[in-house]
C-alpha cells in the first residue's frame, strides 16, 4: 500500500457462473426496478463495478478541488490586503 495513492476495495460474497441469469427484483408498485430485463450476472458485475469505480473518481476530483480551494485561500490569507486587492 502507498500513501500516495488511494485504494479501492468492493467486497464480493458470491461467485455464480458468469452465465448465470440475474432477474430483476419485483418491487412495490409505484417503484422502479434496478434493472428492466434479466441480464447475465457477469454484465450485472461489470456494470457495478464501472458505477463504483466512476463514483471513486468523482470522489476523488472533488477531493482534489477540494484541496486546491483550501491552498489557493491560504495563499490570500497569507498576503497583505493591499496585495490582495492591488
Amino acid at each position: 500500500m502507498n500513501s500516495n495513492h488511494n485504494r479501492l476495495s468492493i467486497a464480493t460474497f458470491q461467485n455464480p457462473s458468469p452465465d448465470a441469469t440475474v432477474y430483476p427484483l419485483k418491487v412495490r408498485e409505484g417503484e422502479k426496478s434496478l434493472l428492466e430485463e434479466p441480464i447475465t450476472f457477469a454484465e450485472m458485475y461489470r456494470r457495478k463495478m464501472s458505477k463504483d469505480i466512476e463514483t471513486a473518481k468523482l470522489k476523488k476530483l472533488a477531493k482534489e478541488k477540494q484541496l486546491q480551494d483550501l491552498e489557493i485561500n491560504a495563499k490570500l490569507e497569507d498576503k497583505p490586503m493591499d496585495e490582495i486587492l492591488a
